[in-house]
């Protein structure tokens, strides 16, 4: 019987990935590279400068892990949260949110694809 770190090394990861590695940023928009992704779910890499971003509405659970840099995450509330290197949040499926500010920001975003265990 295989476990569940075989069965998504066989789905989707295919070489050995190094999150801290190859960061680059880019004066004109967020850099987001996808590390692997299956019917479950999504992991992405994204650098970004200091850019903001428009407000999202999205149907995953999105589950966020800021490893460099600072940021602030603002909903539709008006509800700011502030976030430094090492910390993480989760966003419920259609909270509506937005980055509001952030610089050197280093993220890894983990998205559980709604309906899927």
């Amino acid at each position: 019987m295989k476990n569940l770190g075989d069965k998504c090394y066989n789905k989707g990861m295919k070489k050995l990935f190094n999150i801290f590695k190859n960061i680059k940023f880019s004066e004109e928009k967020e850099i987001e590279e996808k590390i692997y992704e299956d019917d479950f779910l999504k992991i992405v890499r994204t650098m970004s400068l200091n850019q903001v971003t428009d407000f999202y509405d999205q149907d995953e659970l999105e589950i966020v892990f800021l490893l460099q840099g600072s940021a602030e995450i603002e909903y539709d509330n008006g509800k700011i949260i502030k976030l430094e290197k090492g910390d993480s949040i989760v966003i419920r499926p259609n909270e509506i949110h937005r980055v509001k500010w952030q610089e050197r920001a280093l993220w890894l975003c983990i998205f559980k694809k709604v309906g899927n265990i």
